[in-house]
């Protein structure tokens, strides 16, 4: 992983994200780069700049527009100047086409490889129909997403990977995608089945030998028999002092929200550890 992208509001909580980036792109040796999405259509920024956007003639509107988006770049000029170090380059870039689709764009077009952002783990009424910013880019994104709520940085010694054994094509690339942050950290893993089953030596054998497959060194396997994965998953994380959990999604869009929020979404709203989802669609 070479490139991380934080998408920022200029909160508090970006700010986090994005120190949550620097901390993990120093060992990863990767890049950051920052983006603030505005509400324009993609393209060249320049003629809203300079608030000729709506023709020959210009409005207050677009005066205003103008100067918010002169005044946004300078915010993030400065957040570049303030977290680029000798050891993490930071670029900050203006990116129109709103949120979604900006952030859509940005990753396909730039080799991005992971994206950190900020969470409150609340979703509005609004929301809920499409799903608040975490979740839009959990189901949308071709890239790993890192979601963060907790204001304080906690080093990642341990890594819980949550998996369905019955899915094994998908825990074979998920074993792939987390080997080279865990080797760049040096991190124990912790691989996790939650299951209804009562084979538990089974369950453990095959997480082993898929481990060893996908060539991992440093890792533990356990599995852990309850009905509510969300819940297990997170106490177990909490027990072993994990600084991240990883998981793989099955996030859904459109009318799938009324009937079941993915698991992945789910555990975003309520872990203060930092998770880093996978679309299974995407792998």
């Amino acid at each position: 992983m070479k490139k991380i992208l934080v998408p920022t509001d200029f909160s508090s909580l970006s700010e986090h994200a994005l120190d949550f980036a620097i901390q993990l792109a120093k060992p990863l040796k990767a890049s950051i780069e920052v983006i603030h999405l505005e509400e324009v259509p993609l393209g060249d920024l320049s003629l809203h700049l300079s608030g000729e956007a709506g023709g020959s003639t210009v409005s207050h509107d677009s005066l205003y527009a103008a100067q918010l988006l002169r005044a946004n770049k300078q915010k993030l000029n400065t957040l570049k100047e303030e977290y680029s170090t000798d050891e993490v380059a930071v670029k900050a870039f203006q990116i129109g086409g709103g949120f979604l689709k900006g952030m859509q764009h940005y990753t396909s077009e730039n080799d991005v490889d992971l994206v950190v952002i900020g969470t409150t783990g609340e979703e509005s009424i609004q929301e809920f129909f499409s799903g608040n910013h975490t979740e839009q880019l959990i189901e949308h994104l071709n890239v790993p997403v890192v979601s963060i709520q907790d204001q304080q940085f906690h080093p990642i010694e341990d890594i819980v990977l949550g998996l369905d054994i019955e899915d094994e094509k998908y825990t074979r690339k998920a074993f792939e995608k987390v080997k080279v942050i865990c080797d760049a950290l040096g991190s124990t893993l912790h691989v996790i089945d939650v299951t209804k089953s009562k084979d538990d030596e089974k369950m453990m054998g095959m997480l082993d030998k898929i481990a060893k497959i996908a060539g991992l060194t440093n890792y533990l396997v356990d599995v852990i028999e309850d009905k509510d994965s969300n819940t297990a998953l997170l106490d177990y994380a909490e027990g072993t002092g994990a600084g991240l959990i990883i998981i793989l999604s099955e996030a859904k869009g459109g009318l799938n929200r009324f009937i079941q929020h993915s698991f992945a979404t789910r555990l975003t709203k309520k872990s203060t550890i930092p998770i880093l989802t996978v679309n299974k669609a995407h792998l």
